[in-house]
């Protein structure tokens, strides 16, 4: 029983040490503001419907619509291979989510591959409470004959986007940050 004592209070004390610094995104957005014509862009759209709002989409269509049988996915948390693969992992992440909302601030486009900026607002509660992130990221996107994306590589801070706001685990990787600012 002290064991579990000692262990309750370190994880209350390492989940005040995780303190999230506000986020920058609106600095960065005021510098790289979305482009005008991201909205025109056809090729894009199934990507944005499918992780806009993704807590009310019909992921097996959505997904269908947008990626390949066979792929390469990584978003810095997960790497797949198959479409089946990324439907259940994005289920799971549909079901551990309140909201999410994707925008698009722009796209570079070069043969069958796009970059595309984006933000991510998400909401989800941990251990009873709300939490409400906005990240900033890029994707390269590589799409098949098809207009299917084989290859989705996203580019974020995982850590600030989401690791640092779980508890336990955020306040010991806000410990680390907070000691590399020094330098």
């Amino acid at each position: 029983m002290k064991h579990v004592l000692s262990l309750l209070l370190m994880a209350l004390i390492l989940n005040a040490c995780s303190h999230v610094e506000p986020n920058s995104v609106q600095d960065y957005l005021a510098l790289a503001p979305a482009e005008s014509d991201v909205k025109q862009n056809q090729r894009i759209q199934p990507l944005i419907k499918l992780f806009n709002k993704i807590e009310t989409v019909s992921l097996a269509d959505q997904i269908a619509k947008t990626y390949a049988e066979k792929l390469y996915f990584n978003d810095t948390i997960v790497t797949l291979h198959t479409r089946q693969d990324l439907l259940k992992y994005m289920q799971h992440t549909q079901k551990s989510l309140d909201s999410m909302s994707f925008e698009v601030l722009g796209t570079q486009e070069k043969g069958n591959d796009m970059f595309v900026r984006w933000t991510m607002n998400t909401r989800f509660t941990v251990m009873g409470q709300s939490q409400n992130i906005q990240s900033v990221g890029m994707s390269h996107l590589r799409f098949n004959s098809d207009g299917k994306i084989i290859l989705h590589q996203d580019y974020w801070d995982s850590m600030q986007g989401f690791y640092q706001h779980l508890p336990i685990i955020g306040g010991i990787l806000q410990w680390i940050k907070n000691g590399l600012q020094d330098y």
